[in-house]
């Protein structure tokens, strides 16, 4: 077994408690943000669902309609790509009136 001397264990021991609390900060930090995408997949199919016409239908067009005028990508690889402000602007166009 590996013995360290007293000022080695001073050391260590202040830098391991850093270390596990760094860990579970992160771990903090990825959940936050996981939470955060969840709610707003979920904000976005509840405005969807209405035009829709089911959540089912909504959850279809968030992952399979192409949106021209946002490039012809999905909302859900638009916010998977950190564009969710465009997604949410490109609902509220068509849900005044707007054309899609």
């Amino acid at each position: 077994m590996l013995s360290l001397s007293p000022d080695a264990l001073a050391t260590l021991l202040p830098l391991g408690i850093l270390f596990a609390a760094l860990l579970m900060f992160g771990g903090g930090l990825v959940w936050a943000r996981y939470r955060d995408r969840q709610t707003l997949i979920q904000d976005i199919l509840i405005q969807i669902e209405p035009w829709a016409g089911s959540r089912a239908a909504a959850w279809a067009w968030y992952q399979t309609y192409p949106i021209a005028a946002l490039g012809g990508l999905t909302a859900e690889q638009l916010i998977a790509r950190g564009k969710a402000d465009e997604v949410t602007a490109y609902i509220a166009h068509i849900r005044q009136g707007g054309y899609a």
